[in-house]
């Protein structure tokens, strides 16, 4: 067991104002810049520099001057870019010009983008998305009444236009990914000197995108820009087959340091910034969230018009969502379910037919539970990180999670549909990769704080005005999460991109991003069931959080990994940290809690296995690192602990053969979802040879027996039940508990 040295809060504590426009440091993230003028005289012309130079009041000549009349309005802009070199590929990608952020102020713009290669074979063309990977689909264009229509059903409306003539964001396949474009500078001319081009200039940040190694969904960008990109484009004609479909057109050339690299196109497709869908499937028994009336008393509120306001075009998919599922045999519905029952469902109502390189689409499943269990739960991988979460009907708001929740306290959730709603529109932005606001800013009334933080933010001390949960709840994101929804880079928030809180960082915090307690004040100590495991054996690591202080001390009251606020990481001898990642994220029940002098909570978790690979696969010392991070009032702080644990050398052939078979990452899922996974057909088949000795099925009929290693014991708690086969043979083994 070991701790931190005591650390001390700076003198003066870093603050993170409420509803700040926090830029995440793991990657870039584009902010808010001013539009300049870029009119004659205004940003600098030769008459204005020679006055400049002798000091004289330079005479504007107004009269001379001729309006632009530029139309570079907000939205997602195409944007193709055609090297100089032929030898070069073309890209292609989107633009977002952003003038709605409400972090960007009034007179403030938010510009980035995201660059695809395109294949040598292609040549672009300047409207061309299909080319790019884009598919038929609806967008605003087609109006509010062609929501979840299939696009067969959209294309044969009277009256309507074939659906590749419609202008839309286009998608693009993941693997093609090649850069993030950052604007640092937007300068759009209002008049212009005669015989002058009306050109708008926009410069950028590019980062270069290293994609992920096979088998892996997390790439990495540089810490500074690759290159400085400068757009200088003029508006030119829409060249869409139809006056009124396309949105403005601007032709132009891309600069590097002065030099013309190329040509650029950009092509105005859609107001909004991003578009996704949302397919909704609901389980026999359950009850899905459905439309409430607005706050502002006039029309409803879903999920559409929450992910409106940061700009998204989130399209729910009636046509192929799944309604009265049947109930998994061997479940009850109707208590908690397991991870492993629920992971079960969820991989099996995923449309098979998905194409994550063609559109982005998530799904969420609706299940009834119990009150109790927990409001939703995400996990981060289905067939692939951040596809899908689950919202459970008949769970809802137990007064022992909040004491302002007014009405709605001790409700089941279909009761409460404004809440309801709140919670699932949470668990399926988890799924668009965001965390909890209680971490990354201060908690608020929107939906990235979890629903017992909204309860007491809005029936607590800082209303002083209990019972105003439901009714006031805001279907909303604060500026920071609407900031990282609007312009994250692709990878980071595209369903099947990176793993969930991968932009996060885990493990010891940095000094300069967080204020730390000193042991007399708050402690964490951190050990294993072990000081020594053999390669390839799961270990679990406990931690414990003690105010030591003579003050209550505000801190969170879920520790578990699965809640989000403590994180993991695992330092081996080479100098190479790896994040220790949760697999299932259920976290609704977690908020700041009093923890009074001397009280203490605690948690564990079995170390094996998550999206960042296998933390515990080289032999040698580890240091095990736990950090319990939060927003206190807006200051970050954090306390932390660490623990080391040697991993020995496979002493045996059936050490080294069973640390073999189990180090497989479906292996990997049977253990961080508790066992039982059934539905995992190659964790089963290597669990299964793991219980003979390490000798297959077939062999063990034959009458071979296997040595047991010091691996199958410690697999013990987690091994197949008698007699169990996976599901694909018949039988689930789950108890649905």
């Amino acid at each position: 067991m070991s701790n931190d040295p005591a650390r001390t809060y700076d003198s003066e504590p870093r603050v993170l104002p409420n509803n700040a426009n926090v830029t995440p440091s793991g990657i870039p993230v584009a902010a808010p810049i001013l539009v300049e003028d870029a009119s004659a005289g205004a940003q600098g012309d030769d008459q204005g520099a020679a006055g400049a130079q002798s000091g004289l009041p330079v005479p504007v000549p107004l009269p001379r001057l001729r309006p632009c009349r530029i139309d570079f309005r907000n939205g997602c802009y195409q944007v193709t870019i055609r090297p100089n070199q032929p030898s070069l590929p073309s890209t292609v990608g989107t633009l977002r010009v952003d003038r709605g952020a409400p972090a960007a102020g009034e007179d403030g713009v938010i510009v980035s983008g995201d660059l695809y290669r395109l294949p040598q074979s292609v040549v672009a063309g300047p409207e061309d998305a299909a080319l790019a990977g884009a598919m038929p689909g609806q967008d605003e264009a087609a109006g509010s009444g062609a929501r979840g229509e299939s696009v067969a059903a959209a294309a044969s409306r009277a009256g309507a236009l074939p659906p590749l003539l419609r202008p839309r964001i286009p998608i693009f396949p993941r693997d093609r990914y090649q850069s993030y474009l950052k604007g640092t500078r937007l300068a759009v001319p209002i008049f212009e000197l005669p015989g002058r081009r009306c050109q708008v200039t926009i410069d950028l940040d590019e980062f270069d995108y290293t994609q992920p190694p096979a088998g892996q969904f997390k790439g990495t960008f540089p810490a500074t820009p690759s290159r400085s990109l400068r757009f200088v484009v003029s508006q030119v004609p829409s060249t869409f087959p139809l006056p009124g479909l396309g949105g403005p057109r601007f032709e132009g050339t891309v600069l590097e340091g002065g030099v013309v690299r190329g040509r650029v196109t950009l092509t105005r497709v859609s107001s909004f910034l991003r578009r996704a869908v949302l397919e909704i499937d609901t389980l026999r028994g359950a009850v899905a969230p459905q439309p409430v009336p607005a706050a502002s008393g006039t029309g409803t509120e879903f999920f559409d018009t929450v992910y409106a306001t940061a700009g998204w075009q989130l399209t729910i998919d009636r046509t192929e969502a799944q309604i009265d599922i049947p109930v998994p045999t061997g479940v009850n519905p109707d208590i908690c379910w397991s991870a492993a029952n629920l992971h079960a469902l969820m991989a099996s109502v995923r449309r098979a037919s998905t194409d994550l390189d063609a559109e982005w689409r998530t799904h969420l499943v609706v299940v009834p539970a119990a009150l109790g269990c927990s409001r939703g739960v995400m996990y981060d991988q289905i067939g692939v990180p951040r596809e899908g979460s689950a919202s459970f009907s008949d769970d809802g708001y137990p007064s022992a999670d909040s004491s302002n929740f007014g009405a709605a306290s001790n409700q089941q959730q279909r009761n409460v549909p404004r809440a309801f709603l709140r919670s699932a529109t949470h668990e399926v932005t988890h799924a668009f990769n965001q965390i909890h606001q209680e971490s990354e800013t201060v908690a608020d009334n929107s939906i990235m704080t979890t629903t017992p933080s909204v309860a007491d933010v809005l029936g607590g001390p800082a209303s002083g005005a209990p019972g105003v949960f439901p009714d006031q709840i805001n279907l909303g994101f604060n500026p920071t999460v609407r900031n990282h929804l609007a312009h994250m880079p692709d990878p980071v928030v595209r369903p099947g991109g990176w793993p969930f809180a991968t932009w996060f960082p885990a493990g010891s915090p940095q000094a300069a991003d967080r204020n730390l307690f000193r042991s007399s004040e708050l402690e964490l100590e951190v050990w294993s069931e072990t000081d020594r495991a053999p390669l390839g054996a799961p270990v679990t690591v406990s931690w414990r959080l003690t105010n030591n202080s003579d003050n209550e001390l505000l801190v969170p009251n879920d520790l578990r990994l699965e809640a989000l606020f403590a994180s993991m990481s695992c330092l081996d001898e080479s100098g190479q940290e790896r994040p220790v990642r949760p697999f299932v994220i259920r976290c609704e029940a977690a908020k700041l809690a009093p923890l009074a002098p001397g009280e203490s909570l605690g948690a564990e978790y079995r170390v094996f296995w998550s999206t960042e690979g296998f933390p515990l696969e080289r032999p040698g010392r580890h240091t095990v690192t736990v950090t319990v991070a939060w927003s206190a009032g807006g200051v970050p702080v954090a306390v932390t602990g660490r623990t080391d644990l040697w991993v020995d050398r496979p002493t045996s052939d059936a050490e080294n053969r069973d640390a073999s078979l189990v180090m497989h990452p479906e292996v990997g899922k049977w253990v961080v979802l508790g066992g039982g996974a059934y539905h995992l057909p190659e964790a089963v088949d290597r669990l299964r040879t793991l219980d003979g000795g390490g000798i297959s099925p077939l062999a063990a009929a034959a009458g071979d027996t296997g040595e047991r290693s010091r691996v199958a014991d410690a697999f013990d708690a987690l091994a197949l039940l008698p007699g169990a086969t996976d599901v694909k043979n018949g039988t689930s083994g789950g108890d649905g508990g």
